[in-house]
């Protein structure tokens, strides 16, 4: 049974996903998180890309991404600690986490991947954004430029789901999956008009662990850190998306016109945030990056 299942998950990987080395880096409370290393162009850019991806995000939504990068950059993906492939010494340290800590482990992965020694850009999406801007805020590491898709400053999620993750037991979790696609495409993503997006966020309800996203969804209830982004001094290329109805633009627009250094443009919708529009707009960042050093 087991076997059995551990090749059912390998069999979701994308193709890109098979080509990563996984590396895992140990916290300083015992817990294992995991990036995937995209070392695959023949001549890569002197920038590293370390990618942040949003709350229990599966690499589904990043595929596109990665692969064209991947190309011309070291890309690395990092997962974390509310995220599957975690692994935690203990039912504690697995119920534990909390954004804070999840900005923290930023901080421990880039040091120990000696990232602040060479040139990197950060990409960050949704909550990754929350993190992101905290590890940024608190001065925990200094890439050159952070690219922003949608950057979570302000939650609105309804009660019911931190409400549900905390009664229902992890293993009855496929018995309110029904209820949760519902709630999804009711009030997150119009599925008609946007299966593909919808498809990646059913997979990561699917895949998500009940006893490590607990804590942090109640956190994020009503949750608010408008306080970052004047923090930030980071050199940030912010990406709206105008029809995507889970990251609100005007926020996006809002948490611009609150850093001291950045810029902002809109994509239009979230599948071109993950895919060739936003490559070229990375391109464009770059360019500007290099003139202003």
């Amino acid at each position: 049974m087991v076997r059995e299942m551990a090749r059912k998950k390998e069999d979701l990987r994308a193709e890109i996903e098979k080509k990563a080395k996984e590396i895992y880096c140990e916290m300083s409370d015992g817990m294992k998180v995991r990036i995937l290393d995209f070392d695959l162009a023949e001549k890569p850019n002197k920038y590293t890309i370390f990618l942040v991806p949003g709350f229990v995000t599966v690499f589904l939504s990043w595929e596109i991404l990665v692969e064209i990068l991947s190309k011309d950059f070291r890309v690395l993906y990092f997962e974390s600690r509310e995220k599957s492939s975690s692994i935690a010494p203990n039912r504690k340290v697995e119920q534990s986490s909390t954004l804070r800590k999840m900005a923290h482990d930023i901080k421990e992965v880039i040091v120990q991947l000696e990232l602040d020694k060479q040139d990197y850009i950060a990409i960050c999406s949704s909550t990754g954004g929350t993190i992101l801007y905290e590890a940024l805020s608190e001065k925990w590491l200094k890439p050159n430029g952070m690219v922003a898709i949608g950057p979570t400053m302000e939650y609105h999620i309804k009660f019911i789901s931190p409400f549900l993750i905390t009664i229902v037991p992890h293993f009855l979790k496929i018995l309110f999956m029904p209820l949760f696609r519902w709630f999804l495409g009711r009030f997150h993503v119009d599925k008609e008009e946007h299966p593909k997006q919808y498809a990646k966020y059913v997979r990561a309800g699917e895949e998500a662990h009940l006893r490590k996203i607990r804590r942090v969804l109640r956190q994020i209830y009503r949750y608010k850190c408008w306080h970052l982004p004047p923090k930030v001094e980071t050199k940030t290329l912010l990406i709206g998306a105008s029809t995507d109805k889970v990251h609100a633009t005007d926020e996006c627009i809002q948490t611009h016109e609150l850093m001291p250094n950045s810029s902002y443009i809109d994509l239009g919708d979230n599948i071109a945030a993950h895919t060739q529009p936003l490559a070229d707009a990375l391109s464009d960042f770059i360019k500007v990056l290099d003139k202003e050093k």
